[in-house]
This record gives structure tokens, sequence and C-alpha cells, in this order.
């Protein structure tokens, strides 16, 4: 169970001009800047991610945010940069943020300091993972890791690295790294950036079937961000990811509440990429006859977005949903879509899964508890180990895999294996 208080902070009340000394929700917020940076240009960067947090204005922080980054002269101050790009990502601009990443990267004030150095690639590693891409973003951030990084910046790195190696198929990578910076169990709401590391968390039950401890830390996620001021989707779609959680331990009232808050708040904010999850959370939590159409503009925003592993999510629903009105033809066109963008950005999560499903239509339909551990089972792993895996106990492990025995009309692993096939190396 997530050990986590109701956080002390409150919101700040509604946007105006940035006043210095205001509280703004910053990831790896530096408390003092080695380097004199006008103080024009922080409040400038400030008040752009201040709008940002409470997803306000749009228009207006990306045109002050591209201000900033156009002026040759604020490209050398690393703190100026860090806050504008990251209020960039907010935005949804993923073609911009990498291409001034990009310009960073030439910039020779950027190439001889340690400190400017690891700030890039954190941005650049963020940048990979809101793409889809968690092999480049975890080795970005898994190196940045190991070569060092000031308090502030740690526990930030973690968490996007804990997500990116979910996305890249490794929880057990994802599940060390928690323990190496003894963030896995009980959680200060105080301690600065709680919010990323559990979300990332919330990401890891997910992906190893812990749907239960995935919906208490997305929820306890959610809190710290209303505490701090932060309303904006964009800076952690937490309301639709806990909205999968609910639905998977049978909360479905509690699922549709929560999508439809955040399909509200990222409608006022605008971003494709934040419209598109959530717009995906309302379809399979309302499971009507709009589903369909919902998932399609789904499909749609999160194309449009670049947001390549929320993308293979919603092809793969928008499939099943396809398959039930009985759509097979179109419903594996979808599927084969989505093994194209798991391919082309070297998705560790859905492979196995879309693989499943496209070669095994005759197949009964499992639960992706089932389908999770019927794959670990055919690869060799005990009960034991696959509950050790997964972090279930035992007797679940046992319980699911007889289920799985029972539908598929099999008496063990051996013809499991001959049913299923050999696992992928």
């Amino acid at each position: 169970m997530t050990e986590i208080a109701q956080p002390t902070g409150r919101p700040r009340s509604g946007p105006g001009p940035f006043r210095e000394g205001s509280a703004v929700y910053i990831p790896g917020r530096q408390e003092s800047d080695d380097e004199r940076v006008p103080p024009d240009e922080v409040c400038l960067s400030l008040h752009s991610l201040e709008l940002a947090n409470l997803g306000v204005r749009r228009a207006l922080v990306h045109e002050q945010v591209e201000t900033i980054l156009e002026a040759s002269d604020r490209r050398g101050h690393p703190y100026c940069m860090w806050l504008a790009i990251l209020t960039l990502l907010y935005t949804g601009d993923l073609v911009s943020a990498r291409a001034r990443c990009r310009q960073l990267l030439m910039d020779p004030r950027w190439l001889g300091s340690p400190r400017h150095q690891a700030l890039l690639a954190l941005l650049r590693a963020r940048v990979s993972l809101l793409a889809g891409d968690g092999v480049k973003s975890a080795a970005l951030l898994g190196e940045v890791l190991a070569r060092g990084l000031p308090p502030e910046l740690t526990r930030p790195a973690v968490a996007w690295l804990v997500e990116a190696q979910v996305l890249a198929g490794c929880p057990d990578a994802a599940h060390g790294v928690l323990l190496a910076h003894e963030l896995a169990g009980r959680l200060d709401p105080e301690l600065p950036d709680v919010a990323l590391v559990l979300a990332a968390r919330g990401a890891l039950h997910m992906a190893t079937g812990n749907c239960k401890q995935a919906l208490e830390d997305f929820t306890a996620c959610g809190r710290v961000l209303t505490a701090q001021g932060v309303t904006n989707p964009a800076v952690v779609p937490w309301r639709s990811r806990a909205a999968f959680a609910a639905l998977a331990t049978g909360r479905n009232d509690l699922a549709l509440a929560l999508a439809a808050d955040e399909l509200t708040a990222a409608r006022k904010w605008g971003a494709a990429r934040g419209i598109g999850i959530a717009l995906h959370a309302v379809a399979v939590a309302g499971r009507d006859d709009s589903s369909p159409a919902l998932l399609e503009e789904a499909v749609e925003l999160l194309d449009l977005a670049h947001a390549r592993g929320e993308l293979i999510h919603a092809l793969h629903d928008l499939a099943v949903l396809q398959k039930e009105r009985g759509e097979p033809a179109v419903a594996r066109s979808r599927l084969e879509a989505a093994a194209e963008v798991a391919r082309e950005s070297r998705n560790g999560l859905w492979p196995a899964r879309l693989g499943l499903v496209l070669e095994r239509r005759d197949l009964p339909d499992l639960t992706g508890q089932e389908l999770r551990i019927s794959e670990l089972a055919r690869a060799g792993y005990s009960n034991r180990q696959i509950a050790e895996t997964l972090f279930l106990a035992v007797r679940t492990v046992e319980f699911h895999l007889s289920s799985v025995y029972r539908k598929l009309g099999v008496s063990g692993r051996r013809e499991l294996i001959s049913v299923l096939g050999s696992p992928s190396p």
C-alpha cells in the first residue's frame, strides 16, 4: 500500500503576472544558480511555467517560450533553458523541443560544462520518452545518473528512467532503480519531485499487473500535484493513468469520473497529446456506442503529437472494440499498425502482446494479467519467479495460470508452449 500523507501545501489562486517568490512547481527546482541569470529572463520563464501548471493560455505560453529560446544571449544560461524547454514540452511541441536540444548540442557554451551537459541530457531523455523511445531515453538517463547529478536533479532523472525502462520492456531494471535510490517504499509527500516518482511507480505497477498499487500511486501523485497548484495533465496525466488502473480493479465509476475530469482539463489546455490520452481513457471507461469514434479521434491526436507509446495502447484498444463489433479485418489492421509503431519506436512493452493477438486469432481472450503470466511461464519462469517479477503472491500466479490452462484447454506448461509457441529470443 502507498504510504503517503496528504500534502500540506496549498495551490496558488488564479493566473496573473508572475510575482517573485510565488510558488511554481518546477521539476528539478534549483534553489540557487551559480551563474547570475538576468531576473527578467527567469521571471518570463517562470511566468510561462506557472501558466502551464495551471493549464491556461497555451498560445501565450508557447509564444513566450519561443521568445526566450530565440535569444542567443539567453541560450548560455542553463537554468533559463531548462525552464523554457520543459515548458515547451508541456505545450506538446516535441518537434521544436527536439530541435532546440540539437541547437544546444552545437553551442560551445554547452560543450565544456558538466552542469550544462547534465541538464541537456535530461531534456533530450525527456523528449525521447514523450515520443515513445524508451530505449534511447533509458540510455541517456542511465549514463547521466552514473556520472552523478546534483540532488535536485536526481529524483526527476530516476523517475523518468523508471518510466523509460517500463516502456522499453524492462520492469525488473526499473524496480531495481527504485530500490537503489530508496524510492520503492514509503514516500514523504513534501519530498521534491515526489509526484514524478509516484507517477513512475504507478506505470511500473501497471506494467507488472499490480493495478491496485498503481491506482494508489497515481492518486497520491494527483494529491501532491493538486496541492502544488498543478491542474494541467500535460505535466503528468495522472487521472487517465489512474482511470485505467481503476478499471483493472473493477472501479468503473471512479475510472469514468477521473477520465472525464482529465478530458475537461486537457481540452482547456488544448495540447493534442493530452486530449488524445484523455479521450482514450474516456472511451475505454465509458464503453458505449460513442467509444469507437472517441478512440479514432484519440489515435489521430496521438499520432499528430508523436506520442507513440500512448498511440500503441490506443490502437490496441480500438482494435479490441472493433473486433467486438464484428469487424475483424479492421481490427487486425489496427493491430498491425500498432505493431509497426512499436517496432519503429523500439517499444518493449507491447510487441509480445500484439504479436500474440496477431498470430493466434483463434485463441480465447486472456486478460492482461493472464497474458503476462502465461508469457513468463512459457519462457521457463517458475511460479515463484513469476510472482517476484510481477510483484504478486504465488497463490495469485497459480490462480491465473489455472485460468489460462482452462481457457486454452491444456494441462500444463509443456502444452502451453505448444499452443502459444516458444517465447521470442
